[in-house]
């Protein structure tokens, strides 16, 4: 699957879409399922735009999900163009939910005047294969132009898996590293295919971050011979935020929420876009369940899920 970034006017519902009335429960939030036979997902309207369940069917959810805080499942912030104190205010916005197809939901927050932005996240499972696509839509609401970057947030859980992804495809390797991250933590891993964070090893300080310029498009989250394969295509010679970083990992302890369960991310980032007055920045992602992904070797996990 091709997958773009790309500017387009919000776009209006399908003739079919219903409100649905479909709601059910997963850990105490009320949401909706999408089935197939091989994978389900829960999505959430309230009290934030979510997805906090993507499993195999019968399979063990890797999202976290926490009632405390706002940083659990699936959501979506922007860069303008680095990280500010309104990057994640559109995906704080109660949203609206749209059933669009038997196992579509559209999601729209209510606008934000803060950021100036409103959130819309389009999901869909596929029909058959344990893959996700979701949509994320940032419009803005604002009379001027605004140059900014999607940015996809895959909160998972920390306890037993690792992150992984693979350097350029072009032989040019950038290692980013935030301020507090100890490069020579040992559960980060730079070897000569992969950089990799052991989610199960505490960090040195309250947390860490590390990131690529990957051309490679994925992410991946590896748990019990199972990985989450996050994809948003890279777009060649665009501008990417904060470094140039297209992929990155957070680790943290129970100490940065105030002894609240600590968690984990793998982050996809989209490329730097203009957008003007009432337009909307699309972002596609996809999310794949792979399983049988054997032994602990970042290195050999690259090469199986670049073949997937």
């Amino acid at each position: 699957m091709r997958i773009i970034c790309c500017l387009l006017l919000l776009s209006t519902l399908p003739l079919n879409a219903q409100t649905p009335t479909d709601t059910e429960q997963y850990q105490g939030f009320s949401g909706y399922w999408l089935k197939n036979n091989r994978a389900e997902a829960f999505a959430i309207a309230t009290p934030y735009p979510r997805i906090i369940a993507f499993r195999l069917k019968g399979g063990e959810n890797p999202l976290h999900v926490n009632r405390n805080y706002e940083y659990f499942g699936i959501r979506t912030w922007f860069f303008e163009p680095t990280q500010n104190s309104q990057s994640g205010m559109p995906a704080l916005q109660p949203a609206t939910a749209e059933r669009t197809g038997e196992r579509s939901l559209r999601l729209v927050a209510a606008p934000d005047d803060s950021s100036g932005l409103q959130l819309t996240m389009e999901i869909t499972l596929d029909a058959e294969n344990p893959v996700l696509t979701v949509r994320h839509g940032l419009k803005n609401m604002r009379n001027e132009k605004r140059r900014i970057a999607a940015w996809a947030l895959n909160v998972i859980r920390p306890d037993h898996g690792v992150g992984v992804t693979p350097w350029r495809t072009d032989q040019r390797r950038t290692f980013l590293i935030w301020p507090d991250t100890n490069p020579n933590e040992v559960g980060i891993h730079l070897g000569p295919k992969a950089l990799a964070m052991d989610y199960r090893i505490l960090p040195q300080n309250r947390w860490q971050k590390i990131g690529t310029d990957s051309n490679a498009g994925w992410i991946a989250y590896i748990w019990n011979e199972t990985a989450l394969k996050s994809t948003v295509a890279h777009v060649a010679n665009a501008e990417y935020p904060e470094g140039g970083g297209t992929v990155t990992m957070f680790n943290s302890t129970s100490e940065v929420f105030d002894g609240n369960p600590r968690f984990g991310e793998i982050e996809n980032v989209g490329p730097l876009s203009d957008l003007m007055p009432g337009n909307t920045l699309w972002m596609e992602q996809e999310l794949q369940l792979i399983s049988g992904i054997e032994g602990d070797d970042p290195e050999r996990w690259v090469e199986v899920l670049n073949a997937e």
